[in-house]
């Protein structure tokens, strides 16, 4: 499978160009930049379910079509500035779907923030409602004048040696200086590949970058703070993350979705982190004093406990530095 955009030679970013990128985030290997754009924002997460929009508004907040995908999922947002156009971003994108072979599932550029067409804001705002980014974070694809200059949408899928990967590019004009792009690259990994990006090196850099991690890959039987077997390697990941780092020392925090009481889940959360912080004392010998378990139930969501998406996202570990 040959990178995206690899026939346009000006679109791979210069070191120049990448100096600007948050801490720790870089391009996916499966698609480059567009020229001078700044890597803003990334995020890797696993075994996410995700909502590929495929058709306008329909109705309030609906689309009716959409095609429901599951696997590791990278987020990167850039920030661009320039002399060209929404329509120009759009364009470049969809010759290199379109070239590399991709099954294009949606695609649309309009003009008109309200209008219920693939690529305008209000369709962006109802397919990103189903794939909430964090609000904490800055993105600013939804918002802008709506006088200052169009949005698009592009999704497409494509075979990458055996694996299925769906590209979903969106963009929107911010200011009369600002464009923001958020790309989204799903593969369709199984499990055990799914898992070997949650490594020590990955959770340094999301500590060093915000000075936590939140890792999905924790997984527990229900209802008990039993952690799956499947997710040992995980809690191994995370022992080799203190090795590593030896001078850390973090608070481990679990987190529940909304769908029990407060009172149980509370307790739930911090059972959970608690066998967490026994496993890598007892297992792994990592020293007590570094690690201070908490639960907080489900008091700290990262998306909406409206869909299984969002619930998914709220069950997690996260590790804070102290």
């Amino acid at each position: 499978m040959r990178t995206l955009l690899i026939t346009l030679a000006t679109l791979l970013c210069t070191s120049a160009t990448c100096a600007q990128d948050a801490s720790g985030c870089k391009d996916h290997p499966l698609i480059t930049r567009y020229p001078g754009a700044e890597l803003a924002w990334c995020e890797e997460q696993n075994h996410v379910d995700h909502a590929i929009a495929k058709g306008p508004v329909t109705g309030y907040k609906e689309i009716d079509a959409w095609k429901e995908v599951k696997g590791k999922r990278t987020r990167l947002y850039y920030s661009i500035k320039g002399d060209f156009s929404i329509r120009d971003l759009y364009l470049n994108y969809q010759s290199a779907l379109k070239s590399a072979g991709a099954t294009i599932l949606a695609e649309g550029q309009q003009d008109k923030s309200t209008a219920p067409e693939v690529g305008s804001r209000t369709m962006l705002g109802v397919h990103y409602d189903r794939n909430n980014f964090p609000s904490s974070v800055g993105i600013r694809l939804l918002q802008g004048s709506a006088s200052s200059g169009g949005s698009f949408y592009l999704a497409g899928s494509l075979d990458n040696k055996g694996t299925p990967v769906h590209i979903v590019v969106s963009g929107s004009q911010y200011t009369s200086e600002e464009k923001v792009m958020l790309v989204d690259i799903i593969e369709e990994t199984g499990v055990a590949t799914d898992k070997v990006k949650v490594n020590a090196e990955w959770m340094r850099q999301q500590i060093e970058q915000s000075g936590k991690v939140a890792i999905n890959d924790i997984l527990f039987d229900t209802d008990k703070a039993t952690v799956q077997t499947s997710s040992l390697p995980v809690v191994a990941e995370i022992a080799e993350l203190l090795t590593m780092m030896p001078d850390l020392q973090v608070f481990v925090v679990g987190h529940t979705d909304m769908t029990g009481t407060l009172e149980y889940d509370l307790g739930l959360s911090t059972r959970r982190a608690a066998e967490v912080v026994r496993l890598l004392t007892a297992e792994h010998g990592i020293a007590a004093t570094r690690l201070d378990p908490h639960g907080v139930g489900p008091l700290a969501p990262v998306s909406s406990n409206k869909t299984a998406t969002g619930r998914q996202l709220n069950r997690r570990v996260e590790l804070v530095a102290r």
